[in-house]
């Protein structure tokens, strides 16, 4: 992979989000990135932030939700999520205003399309939104796309299934309720603000995305010295 700097120019870093359905390889191709942005900009001008931070105590309590050890309404576990993110955003914000390039691995768009994905009447697309308003919009998403059926959802991830929503016919509502949040298209832009998005084929050889995902990135520039917000 040819490495090139992401442009800073307005002193603030970039805020890079990947998205995509449970193990199509967000997390690899994240830290991936991250290690080409510091081979390109420096050390340390660059660090992946996942999302959920399971580390914190919301976190924990997301943790062992997704593990099937507790139960928890459906309303409370999304407006859980969302917290989380919240807890998150003045250390993203901190980490731009240093310069630094923060790439998310998942954020609001996962918190939004699993919830739609369960079909609950009383948690429409507006009401899954709400919460996340006022929290820093990614400059770029990067979706990976890849359809659940595909064999190597499966077969090539030992440990696909072992969380609550790891199930095949689950994720292929999550995948629709993506493009309607995302959009699939010029023709669709998406009901929710991600910034510029873009597609990736994720059904591709690991360092193929990865060549994909860097093509992406390397011509983004920071329009702005102020980072915009999810209105």
């Amino acid at each position: 992979m040819t490495t090139s700097t992401t442009s800073t120019s307005k002193n603030r870093g970039l805020l890079i989000l990947l998205e995509g359905l449970d193990r199509a390889g967000k997390t690899t191709q994240c830290q991936m990135l991250c290690n080409s942005l510091n081979e390109a900009n420096g050390p340390g001008s660059c660090r992946v932030q996942k999302v959920p931070d399971r580390t914190t105590q919301i976190g924990q309590m997301i943790n062992s939700y997704l593990a099937s050890k507790t139960t928890l309404p459906d309303q409370s576990i999304h407006l859980l999520f969302s917290a989380n993110r919240w807890e998150l955003r003045q250390t993203i914000l901190d980490s731009i205003y240093s310069g630094q390039t923060v790439i998310l691995d998942r954020y609001v768009p996962s918190g939004v399309a699993y919830s739609l994905a369960k079909g609950v009447a009383d948690m429409p697309i507006d009401w899954c939104i709400a919460p996340e308003r006022g929290l820093p919009r990614p400059d770029i998403t990067l979706f990976l796309d890849i359809e659940p059926e595909h064999a190597n959802i499966q077969s090539t991830r030992e440990d696909f299934g072992q969380e609550r929503y790891e199930v095949s016919e689950f994720q292929v509502r999550v995948r629709a309720c993506f493009k309607e949040i995302l959009g699939d298209g010029e023709k669709n832009s998406g009901v929710l603000d991600m910034g510029k998005v873009i597609t990736i084929d994720a059904c591709k050889d690991i360092k193929t995305v990865a060549a994909d995902i860097w093509q992406a990135v390397q011509s983004q520039d920071v329009e702005s010295s102020e980072i915009a917000t999810i209105t």
